[in-house]
């Protein structure tokens, strides 16, 4: 979601997606920081090691993750993500349906 809308000009939303900042150079077409900074927005999990890969632009939100920290794999996942986003934000009316 984030090169994609880099490349096409697009705003995009990604959650726990591989930042390029410092790849951006690699892709084709190439991208600029300024693209980056300007189309793209991550939901970063603390301790996600995929979303932690490479700089990222300037539009960023660092949740918490509150799984258990051994499981390195854990707090790269969405419905995990969403939960903490409903627990932190709220839901409106709607109970967070989340364990």
């Amino acid at each position: 979601a984030i090169i994609n809308g880099a490349q096409e000009g697009v705003k995009s939303f990604a959650l726990s997606g591989v930042n390029a900042m410092l790849t951006r150079k690699s892709l084709d077409p190439a991208v600029s920081p300024e693209d980056l900074d300007k189309f793209t927005f991550n939901v970063i999990p603390e301790r996600d090691i995929v979303a932690k890969f490479d700089d990222h632009a300037k539009n960023i939100q660092e949740i918490r993750c509150t799984a258990d920290e051994s499981n390195l794999a854990a707090c790269h996942d969405a419905q995990r993500s969403i939960c903490e986003i409903m627990y932190s934000c709220g839901s409106g009316p709607r109970p967070a349906l989340c364990d």
